[in-house]
């Protein structure tokens, strides 16, 4: 029961789509506390916003005027051409659900807007990634089938989603005015 706990906490920190429904497919099989899984998850979600986001702000200071400054502001500027300007808010909420919270925070410490609304935006899009994550086990799970054949469906649908997230990674990342 031990290790489950360590596969949960693995999950929660990384929210990488696949290893994440497996550990809420284990969560759900074993019939774990919901509240603690879901406590782990908040604190790993805001640990890693924040950390992220300090990781940023010191990089900033160090790289200043070097090459991978250029290439993090080019990907702020894509970032913040997907939407404009005004979009941007709702761009760091799909970057909530579409990518890692350290990483979103990372690339937000760049944006021109106050830290609490950058945490805030980008909180509201893992919150939703969370519940896509439940949703897909609770779907599959409904569904009168094996316990494998179930962890293969979801662990199925869990990729569908990853290569999806990516391909709008990608368009957020490329976007042109």
């Amino acid at each position: 029961m031990r290790n489950i706990w360590w596969l949960i906490i693995a999950a929660v920190i990384i929210q990488e789509p696949v290893s994440s429904d497996a550990a809420i497919f284990q969560i759900r099989h074993l019939h774990l506390n919901l509240i603690e899984v879901n406590l782990v998850w908040l604190i790993a979600t805001i640990a890693d916003l924040t950390i992220g986001y300090w990781i940023g702000k010191f990089v900033q200071k160090k790289i200043a005027g070097t090459k991978f400054e250029k290439r993090i502001l080019r990907i702020v500027t894509a970032i913040e051409n997907f939407m404009g300007k005004k979009g941007e808010k709702f761009t760091l909420v799909l970057l909530g659900i579409i990518n890692f919270p350290y990483a979103n925070s990372f690339i937000a410490s760049w944006f021109d807007i106050p830290l609490r609304q950058m945490f805030a935006l980008l909180f509201i899009g893992d919150v939703l990634y969370w519940g896509i994550e439940w949703g897909i086990n609770i779907g599959v799970r409904s569904f009168p089938i094996n316990p494998h054949t179930a962890l293969l469906v979801v662990l199925l649908v869990a990729f569908l989603f990853a290569v999806l997230s990516k391909f709008l990674l990608n368009k957020v990342f490329h976007a042109k005015k």
